[in-house]
């Protein structure tokens, strides 16, 4: 039962948490029991405890990662948006700031804590609760609000002067909407505001 439940919703190579298979309404115990098996058996693979993904059916190799599987559990499972890169991770995407830094930092739905730091596989990533529960729709513009709070902090030096641009580049190629920041703006702090203006940014918001 449970290994037609998982192929049904998962292709292989694709990270499966434990708790995906609560709605089969197995008891814990019970559930740690049928993956060990499945995995004994060969049908599924484990990555970490609690974390498994389905082998190829030719043999042929799936490669999982720990960013693959920190993406999955808090920021997208390929279908619905609950999280984003965020801090300096973010901005070292933008081409904000140089160095890759040593933790990913990401802000999701799925955490109670408001800020803490998990080991996914061996790789370090500080994860924070949302704010505002991240969808699809406002994800954009919530990771820029977050962003552009400590804009100065996450900019190296050498990318000062092409910081406005590069946040203007990015405004327009995601189509963020003025009316969308001015939905969100006031759930992050004031000088969210000032970084704004003066970095003319309302300028590119349509």
């Amino acid at each position: 039962m449970l290994l037609e439940f998982l192929k049904s919703k998962f292709g292989p190579g694709k990270p499966i948490f434990t708790e995906d298979a609560e709605p089969l309404g197995l008891s814990a115990g019970n559930l740690r029991q049928q993956f060990k098996k499945l995995v004994d058996a060969g049908e599924l693979s484990r990555f970490e405890p609690g974390v498994y993904f389905l082998p190829d059916p030719n043999h042929e190799y799936y490669p999982i990662s720990s960013n693959m599987v920190a993406e999955y559990k808090y920021i997208t499972d390929g279908n619905e948006i609950y999280g984003y890169y965020s801090g300096y991770t973010f901005a070292n995407q933008l081409g904000l700031c140089l160095q890759v830094p040593y933790k990913e930092e990401i802000v999701t739905n799925n955490t109670t804590a408001i800020a803490r730091e998990v080991k996914v596989g061996k790789i370090p990533f500080f994860i924070r609760r949302a704010k505002v529960a991240v969808t699809k729709e406002n994800r954009n513009v919530l990771q820029l609000l977050d962003l552009l709070k400590d804009v100065e902090e996450y900019t190296d030096y050498c990318c000062e002067e092409e910081a406005p641009d590069i946040i203007r580049r990015h405004i327009l190629r995601n189509k963020i909407l003025r009316a969308d920041v001015d939905k969100y703006i006031e759930n992050f702090p004031l000088k969210t505001y000032k970084y704004i203006y003066d970095l003319r940014l309302y300028d590119v918001l349509a």
